[in-house]
């Protein structure tokens, strides 16, 4: 008899798990759904990110730098930027609804520091890879490609057509 109540106790059981992981995997699709249709006007933007393939417009090395530049500015302008703030508000929305609960307020401020920690560390790193290029006068040594790094692009490369 006993085993037979261990038995119906573990299908019993079991039938919950199943139910909650099926639950589980329907709010990650969700989650996976909702997500996608949020990214898919940032796919749209990225049209126009490969210079060259057109009839009369072959692809040459010079292309390749074009490409990277692009890949960069896009990154830059429509991934991280948005993602960064998307999660400083989650962030601060956490803090703000769930300050009650001391787990949670620690929750947001890990969140909080962790945005603000990456920012900098992306955007430090841009500005001494840009500074040490400019001390070792990359500047004055390729005047046609390297501008100055802060302003629209990284560089003007000119690809002939």
């Amino acid at each position: 008899m006993d085993s037979v109540i261990a038995f119906g106790a573990i299908g019993a059981s079991s039938t919950l798990a199943e139910g909650t992981m099926k639950n589980q995997k329907l709010k990650i699709l969700f989650l996976v759904i909702f997500l996608g249709s949020l990214l898919l006007p940032i796919v749209s933007l990225a049209q126009g990110l490969v210079p060259c393939g057109e009839p009369g417009n072959p692809c040459q090395l010079c292309h390749l730098f074009v490409l990277l530049d692009n890949i960069i500015d896009f990154v830059f302008k429509f991934i991280v930027l948005p993602v960064a703030t998307l999660l400083l508000v989650i962030g601060g929305g956490m803090f703000f609804f769930y300050a009650e609960n001391p787990q949670k307020v620690e929750q947001a401020k890990t969140l909080l520091t962790s945005v603000v920690t990456g920012l900098v560390i992306i955007f430090a790193a841009f500005l001494i890879v840009g500074t040490f290029l400019n001390v070792i006068g990359l500047a004055e040594w390729t005047k046609e490609i390297y501008q100055n790094w802060w302003e629209e692009g990284l560089f003007t490369i000119p690809c002939s057509l």
